[in-house]
């Protein structure tokens, strides 16, 4: 089963600048809406962990565990 564009989005990295800061970003020319799991800074740097048909979820890249 092929996956959706959205679910490809699942683990890509950005940063939280003066142009995405109100919550919306741009991928393959598509604007989605994208919320934080915590309060988000200009600086934080981001990783998509969760996709629904309204946002993206991304939560804070210091906050994923790597083993």
């Amino acid at each position: 089963m092929a996956q959706s564009l959205d679910a490809r989005l699942i683990g890509r990295h950005f940063i939280i600048d003066q142009t995405n800061i109100a919550g919306t970003i741009s991928f393959f020319g598509i604007f989605y809406h994208f919320v934080g799991t915590a309060p988000l800074t200009l600086g934080d740097e981001v990783v998509v962990t969760g996709v629904t048909a309204e946002q993206l979820t991304v939560t804070k890249a210091t906050e994923l565990l790597n083993y």
